[in-house]
């Protein structure tokens, strides 16, 4: 996912084209070159970037669709999107998506707003683009932290990487495990889960939680439900969902629900029993995934887009993301800059909490 695109020879500018496919059109050398495009860029390691996300939504959502850009007939990058109304672009999955973007080389011939035409889009907006992609799009709106824990030298040498970093969180939250499994019973761990129980437990939690903070609840869209039972299905070497699951005696105390590609594992749907909220469950949960999947190969766990204490202290590493909106015209692209200075200013104001409502609301009609 580079930000510079590769120079063309003049012969073939000619040939640069873009396809627009549903996810289910895409044929085996087209998925074959984005997985070939996928494993030769360090920076399109997420789950969020491999072919069977965007089937997986694409198979509940209509409005899903890939442009594969080729050059001659070789696919050079792949442009995964959701096509709202009016021609209202957003990443796949809209507020599932975690990490966004063009996948591969775009070349120099190919403009991004004549990218966009061709995909029916007048604007695509993003809000977790990877840096790397800031020059090329070159309508970034502010980048934040997406921290991930690197441990590819193992599980031993994090531990004391994060004691050198003076971090305690690892020896706190065992001693906590260990209090749990005093007063509630044995603790017991599942790394892949199948029971349909704690998938439909761990959702009235992410729910409840977020009906607590006042904010937009994705899983509140059926569709939303509906993908993560598909991505649920998945279990492939390259690509799968993964449910896990912490017991103390017969208690389900916390569970969570991400996505694993070869090496990567993301953070993406952790949620526990407020009745044991002392304890840290979440954290716990944590620290008996990340030394499982040590033990399976995994290497690093992005934990997301957020500032929230417990990331701060077990992470060693951080991707900039970016949000923004690109646009198929010079007016739209003015349009859309002065949009954000609104809603930077917006941020300012004393009665901005009043506020919040409107943006639920609106959140609901656009990801809806």
């Amino acid at each position: 996912m580079g930000a510079v695109s590769q120079l063309v020879p003049q012969r073939m500018i000619s040939h640069v084209r873009p396809i627009v496919l549903k996810p289910a059109q895409l044929t085996f050398a087209q998925l074959s070159a984005w997985k070939v495009i996928l494993a030769n860029d360090p920076t399109l390691q997420s789950p969020f970037y491999q072919p069977e996300y965007t089937q997986a939504v694409g198979q509940v959502r209509a409005d899903v669709h890939v442009a594969v850009i080729e050059q001659g007939d070789t696919p050079v990058a792949f442009f995964p999107f959701q096509r709202g109304a009016s021609g209202l672009g957003l990443p796949v999955g809209g507020k599932l998506n975690d990490f966004q973007g063009i996948i591969g080389q775009i070349p120099e011939s190919l403009s991004i707003p004549a990218l966009l035409k061709e995909c029916g889009l007048f604007s695509w907006a993003f809000d977790h683009l990877p840096d790397t992609q800031c020059d090329l799009l070159s309508t970034c709106n502010g980048g934040a932290s997406s921290p991930y824990i690197d441990f590819s030298n193992g599980w031993k040498a994090y531990q004391e990487d994060r004691a050198q970093a003076h971090s305690s969180i690892i020896r706190e939250t065992r001693r906590k495990q260990r209090k749990l499994a005093r007063d509630v019973g044995d603790i017991r761990f599942v790394f892949q889960s199948d029971e349909d129980e704690v998938f439909d437990q761990l959702l009235d939690w992410k729910s409840a939680q977020r009906r607590s903070t006042k904010t937009f609840d994705v899983l509140q869209m059926d569709w939303a439900r509906a993908v993560l039972e598909n991505l649920r299905t998945i279990r492939t070497d390259q690509f799968s969902g993964c449910l896990s699951a912490l017991y103390a005696g017969d208690r389900l105390i916390a569970a969570h629900f991400g996505l694993i590609a070869n090496r990567v594992m993301h953070l993406w749907f952790p949620a526990y029993s407020v009745e044991f909220a002392s304890y840290s469950p979440g954290v716990c949960l944590m620290l008996n995934m990340l030394e499982e999947a040590d033990s399976r190969g995994i290497q690093r766990f992005d934990l997301g887009k957020g500032d929230e204490r417990f990331k701060q202290r077990l992470s060693n590493g951080a991707t900039i993301v970016c949000q923004g909106a690109v646009t198929s015209n010079a007016w739209a692209n003015y349009c859309n800059s002065v949009y954000d200075m609104a809603r930077k200013g917006v941020r300012q104001l004393p009665f901005r909490g009043l506020l919040r409502g409107s943006k639920r609301w609106l959140d609901s009609w656009l990801y809806r």
